[in-house]
């Protein structure tokens, strides 16, 4: 019904009754104040037509004064009361300062206004003023993105220029909250689908804005994906973490995939496992590291266990140290080999530091990648006990190759602290010979290196000898030479 017109004639409806005093409202002059206040009520000229809008609602509110607003509006048996409220009460039309009403039979627009007296600070003064209409006819133009259009007309609807139009729109969407917010109540389970699938997009965020948290539970399961998104855009984030276990796992999914950063920000940290098992599932790759900024430790340890082997490469690239730490204590077996072959340089520094002896090893047994096995190993050269943990677990043909290729400064700092046993079974079957002897000399140099500081220290140890002979004739103090080098034992 895109942009059509409904065209309804105004009549006086039903009597409301002042409970309270309104002689704060300013009528005309000559007009009767016993008059009684009637609602406005919208009869449609189409007798064909099944659009009914019924009887207008009477609310208006002042203007805020000393941080409170006094409303007249109508209380559930259609007395008309005055109500104060504080400027920070949650008030669905607390903006709406106008409203039209029949005053006998004459349409009138009701104003209410409230400021301070002059030159007090502590008093206010509320005024009603009354004008009279002479309108007879509301249009509604309805759309389907739920823009709807709310004006005064001529019998075939043609808009009247007034601002009393924007006056008519603010009440008529204040009613349309108010009919949807009460047909949902009254509605069954059976027949809520129904009616959820013919609302618009303006209609659902009519619909975050009214209704409470259990009313919206009711409505989730029946909404498609597009009015889903609908109404997420317009929910607070309160009503986010409530409505989070009463959705789907295909709603989660569509949450997930259509919501800004901001929104999934709300929803991801509140998933329990099964949600977000049922989540990661039926995300592409790049939809899960949109997701993963937002999760908890332990909500990042279930992740891990529920990825396929595609989603897993695409996610360690954009793993942060935190999360490297996390894996370095979690992986195992095959998920951990594949982490290792799936980091950058500067993660994989990082997270061979972070393993501990037995998961080197177990890395150690299945990497052929020669750059990364490279970038291991010189990643462990200050750690002694890891880097022979991770090389004396490698394959003879991967440290060979390892040997073949390493560098000759970099042989000076890794080749003795590899395990000996380890290059001396393939120092043999190395590709180059001029390689062979440079692991050779390196070993030699460390060794010529280590034997030049022995001997000092036995130089310094005599001295000390000589100079303090008490020291010297102590029982466990000696010196005892091993082919001409002097090693010392206390």
């Amino acid at each position: 019904m895109s942009g059509k017109k409904h065209v309804f004639k105004m009549i006086p409806g039903k009597e409301v009754f002042r409970k309270t005093p309104t002689t704060r409202i300013k009528w005309p002059e000559g007009n009767d104040p016993t008059m009684p206040i009637k609602k406005v009520e919208l009869v449609s000229l189409d007798d064909k037509n099944d659009v009914v809008l019924g009887l207008l609602p009477i609310k208006l509110c002042s203007s805020s004064c000393l941080d409170s607003y006094i409303c007249l509006e109508e209380e559930n048996e259609g007395n008309l009361v005055a109500k104060d409220y504080k400027s920070d009460s949650n008030l669905d039309y607390v903006k709406g300062n106008h409203t039209f009403v029949y005053y006998g039979n004459e349409l009138a627009k009701l104003s209410y206004t409230r400021e301070l007296v002059q030159p007090f600070k502590t008093m206010c003064s509320s005024s009603i003023k009354s004008k009279k209409l002479e309108y007879k006819y509301v249009t509604w133009e309805d759309s389907d993105t739920g823009n709807n259009k709310y004006y005064f007309s001529d019998e075939a609807g043609n808009i009247i220029d007034s601002p009393d139009n924007e006056v008519l729109q603010d009440i008529m969407l204040y009613y349309g909250e108010r009919h949807i917010r009460d047909v949902l109540l009254l509605l069954s389970n059976a027949f809520t689908k129904v009616f959820i699938q013919g609302l618009t997009d303006g209609q659902l965020k009519t619909l975050a804005n009214t209704l409470s948290n259990e009313q919206l539970q009711k409505i989730i399961p029946e909404l498609s994906s597009s009015q889903l998104q609908a109404l997420a855009e317009n929910l607070t984030d309160e009503q986010l973490q409530a409505l989070v276990d009463h959705l789907t796992n295909h709603q989660l999914k569509t949450l997930a995939q259509e919501l800004n950063p901001e929104k999934l920000q709300i929803i991801v940290p509140i998933l329990n496992d099964t949600q977000l098992e049922a989540l990661v599932r039926k995300l592409n790759s790049e939809q899960v590291k949109e997701i993963l900024p937002h999760l908890k430790v332990d909500q990042f340890k279930a992740l891990i266990k529920t990825l396929n082997d595609e989603q897993f490469t695409v996610l360690a690239k954009d793993l942060a140290e935190h999360h490297l730490t996390i894996l370095s204590k979690e992986l195992e077996g095959d998920q951990l080999k594949a982490l290792v072959n799936s980091l950058q340089e500067d993660q994989l520094k990082d997270l061979v530091n972070k393993l501990d002896p037995e998961k080197l090893e177990a890395i150690a047994q299945d990497l052929t990648d020669s750059n990364r096995i490279q970038i291991i190993i010189k990643s462990l050269v200050d750690n002694p006990e890891k880097l022979q943990a991770f090389a004396r677990n490698m394959s003879n043909e991967q440290f060979k190759e390892l040997l073949d290729n390493i560098g000759a400064e970099e042989l000076k700092d890794i080749i003795h602290k590899l395990p000996y046993e380890k290059v001396t079974a393939v120092i043999g079957d190395l590709g180059s010979k001029d390689q062979s002897k440079a692991i050779i000399d390196a070993l030699k140099g460390e060794l010529d290196e280590q034997s030049k500081q022995n001997k000092e220290m036995i130089e310094m140890l005599k001295q000390i000898k000589d100079d303090m002979p008490e020291i010297g004739q102590a029982s466990d103090f000696t010196i005892v030479d091993i082919n001409n080098d002097s090693l010392l034992f206390v």
